[in-house]
């Protein structure tokens, strides 16, 4: 058995795209979206024949995109999670747009109305996560929203206070990102798989329910030391990879000695900001392209 194969029987493998014809292909367990992979999704002109379906049955004339009120971007996101939910068994994760993840009520607001939308065109909202950036207004704003029957993911996750916070308000999901972590801090081990193990080691010895589900990956041994996670959402470049590693190798490796190193929020911080600005880049060059499309119709 390949390791590939082995993820998906044991429903640990999520897919890090939302290109439609690649997730009608596979069974994945989950999906994780953000804008970044959403626009590419519209550059390889996967949705061409849906997004030419959706505008002719949707009013152009309303909000491009608004924090508050139902905009045309929110209609898009989720008509996009409508076709890309019966290809999954378990959840998919709607982020909210990267501007207000400083922002406690706007992040309540907006949640909500994803959640609005998903029953109003009739998705089953126990298949949905809001993603969330793990920001201290994010992480604040997942437990009111729990209290409410409102699942999250937090994602951009690198600081352990982070993830303490993230234990204690018992949020759904959260999303360490091995390869930026590993990136930014030299560790003999790979400091973004270390932090993992770390992480997973104390929700273990303290009880707490919390999923992990590692992302951001630099390369196939991350993948690799990192199977005893939650999930794993992964980008389709490693699928072949996968697919050639056999399992057994996996379990003659030994284990690597994991090596406690604690991430002060010099790093964190900074992580979290650089990638909150990448998302809401990826997010205006989204906004851009439907509004080109809106002019030319």
């Amino acid at each position: 058995m390949n390791l590939l194969n082995y993820l998906y029987k044991n429903k640990k493998i999520s897919i890090d795209s939302a290109d439609l014809n690649l997730i009608k292909n596979y069974k994945f367990n989950s999906i994780t979206s953000n804008p970044t992979l959403i626009l590419k999704s519209f550059l390889n002109k996967t949705y061409n024949l849906l997004l030419n379906f959706f505008f002719y049955k949707n009013n152009k004339k309303i909000l491009l995109d608004s924090d508050i009120q139902i905009s045309l971007y929110d209609k898009i996101l989720i008509f996009i999670v409508g076709n890309l939910i019966p290809f999954i068994n378990d959840k998919i994760s709607i982020e909210i747009p990267a501007r207000i993840s400083f922002n406690y009520n706007l992040i309540i607001i907006y949640s909500k109305k994803i959640i609005f939308l998903c029953n109003k065109y009739g998705i089953n909202i126990n298949k949905v996560l809001i993603k969330i950036p793990g920001t201290d207004s994010g992480i604040k704003a997942a437990k009111k929203l729990k209290e409410i029957g409102i699942e999250t993911n937090i994602t951009l996750i690198f600081d352990i206070n982070q993830v303490k916070k993230c234990l204690d308000f018992g949020v759904y999901i959260i999303s360490p990102f091995i390869g930026r972590i590993s990136d930014s801090i030299y560790c003999k081990y790979d400091s973004g798989v270390n932090f993992v193990k770390n992480i997973y080691t104390y929700k273990n010895n303290n009880n707490y329910k919390i999923k992990i589900m590692a992302a951001s990956f630099r390369n196939i041994n991350q993948i690799i030391n990192l199977t005893f996670c939650d999930c794993l959402t992964i980008s389709p470049i490693y699928f072949l990879e996968l697919l050639k590693f056999n399992l057994k190798l996996l379990f003659k490796n030994k284990i690597k000695k994991t090596l406690k190193i604690n991430f002060f929020n010099k790093y964190s911080s900074k992580l979290i900001i650089e990638g909150i600005k990448s998302f809401d880049k990826d997010h205006k060059k989204l906004i851009n392209i439907i509004s080109t499309i809106i002019n030319n119709l």
